[in-house]
């Protein structure tokens, strides 16, 4: 885990420092208007992050005080959203899996309430990495730790001296699943069972991102030699 988020912090911060050099460039290049489009939506997609964080902070408060403005007008407003918010991106990775396995990819659809928790789980180390490219914030590469999983004799990877780098994310991300943990525990006793349903990967998200980094940091799991894998460029 603490190397798939210092990969994906390093991509998010990439991507978004590559948005702040070439954006510009792009629309004031005479290229056509669906180009500059298609490449403001490929090169702005990880400010999405900084929209889930926001999100997390408005839930609570929407199903504290919500407005009775009859069904209807219930679902104008929340089926599209619904929609391009989560269907959009289930239709995406099942079309993906169709075509890596078109004769399995259907044993994949139970893993896809799983990776929408594991998106949210990732959305704080995910942000932290916008702001800091927004902000110009120098840091170093932090490589991706490499435990040769996939050889033939498999080493003892959990117990590889060399790790990511070390954040107080982790107990951030643990807070973020205790809160949400309060708050799908409060719609459940509300009687609001499908905003409990919808609202489970929030919890299952943040508590896996944070129990698996954590539980690295313990003594048992960093006893032996520590090997920096910090490298400038």
């Amino acid at each position: 885990m603490d190397g798939f988020k210092s990969q994906q912090h390093r991509w998010t911060k990439g991507s978004i420092q590559v948005c702040k050099k070439v954006l510009p460039a792009i629309w004031r290049s005479d290229v056509p208007l669906f180009i500059k489009l298609e490449a403001t939506a490929h090169l702005t997609s990880n400010f999405a992050y900084l929209l889930l964080i926001c999100l997390c902070f408005l839930i609570y408060p929407n199903q504290q005080c919500q407005p009775d403005f009859g069904k209807l007008t219930y679902y104008i407003i929340n089926v599209p959203i619904f929609f391009f918010s989560s269907v959009s991106v289930i239709v995406f990775y099942l079309v993906s899996q169709k075509a890596l396995r078109p004769g399995s990819w259907w044993r994949e659809i139970p893993y896809l309430p799983l990776l929408l928790a594991l998106g949210i789980g990732m959305s704080i180390s995910n942000a932290k990495a916008v702001i800091e490219a927004l902000c110009n914030h120098q840091s170093g590469f932090v490589r991706t730790p490499k435990y040769g999983i996939g050889q033939a004799h498999r080493p003892d990877w959990k117990n590889s001296s060399y790790k990511a780098m070390k954040t107080l994310t982790p107990f951030v991300e643990l807070l973020f699943g205790f809160f949400f943990l309060f708050v799908v525990v409060d719609a459940a006793m509300r009687g609001n069972a499908s905003s409990a349903i919808l609202l489970l990967p929030f919890p299952i998200g943040f508590f896996y991102t944070s129990f698996s980094s954590i539980c690295r940091m313990l003594p048992s799991a960093s006893s032996e030699p520590k090997i920096s894998s910090r490298n400038t460029l």
